[in-house]
């Protein structure tokens, strides 16, 4: 009898928002939006060159992936996440699920730059660019941090903010991290960039958006697990 009135009085319990507070309830395997966040129309440029509507989408779920193809190390990964992901979708992909790409470096990914990233990796999903005040506000949308790098104190044509080796010498051959071959002797940090007149640094992952256009589901890049994204995607197609 005791045991039976105390399982009453937990469920009463839980059923109360006296008893759990105003916790949020963690639904997804990736970090939850809450409260989830309006996924804001948008028109950039595909890869073909074609005008791309973002609410054509309304009504599927839709992963959102923000990249540049002159990332050398994250993004190729994320891309290749998103295509193992497009593949355990099976006939739910471009059904029920899409998946689009936005480049957070309009400047060098134009559409025929992304064209050749996409066929190069065989990835059949709209890689997305525009002028950059028509992108800016997407990026703003979906809280990505962005910044770039312009500078290169040292002249020896890697950006400094992904300059590893920052006091090189005048006329001195560098490599990609702007190191010479005695400052590489003497460093312990190796990372692996390219040398440009700028760089771009994002801080960001892939949404997921429901089908009433609203930012679910947050996966960072470094954390991505396609299992547990598809997870996050069936969950969404169940509400």
């Amino acid at each position: 009898m005791a045991r039976n009135l105390f399982a009453i009085i937990m469920s009463l319990c839980f059923l109360s928002s006296g008893c759990i507070g105003n916790q949020e309830v963690d639904i997804f395997y990736g970090e939850d939006i809450t409260p989830s966040m309006p996924a804001e129309d948008f028109t950039l440029t595909d890869e073909n060159g074609n005008e791309f509507n973002f609410y054509d989408y309304e009504g599927d779920v839709v992963v959102v992936a923000f990249l540049f193809t002159r990332c050398p190390d994250v993004c190729p990964v994320v891309s290749a996440n998103l295509a193992y992901v497009a593949q355990l979708l099976g006939d739910l992909y471009r059904t029920e699920v899409q998946i689009l790409t936005v480049t957070v470096d309009p400047w060098t990914d134009n559409s025929s730059v992304l064209d050749n990233y996409s066929n190069a990796r065989g990835l059949d999903w709209p890689h997305l660019t525009g002028e950059l005040e028509v992108i800016e506000p997407v990026w703003r949308n979906f809280e990505v941090g962005l910044a770039t790098y312009d500078s290169d104190l040292d002249g020896d044509g890697v950006a400094d903010g992904f300059d590893t080796c920052a006091d090189t010498p005048a006329n001195v051959s560098v490599d990609n991290e702007g190191c010479s071959e005695s400052q590489k002797e003497s460093s312990q940090v190796q990372t692996m960039h390219h040398p440009l007149s700028y760089w771009v640094d994002h801080t960001t992952g892939t949404i997921i958006v429901d089908r009433e256009m609203n930012q679910r589901v947050w996966w960072a890049d470094n954390d991505w697990n396609a299992e547990l994204v598809l997870e996050d995607i069936k969950l969404l197609l169940d509400e």
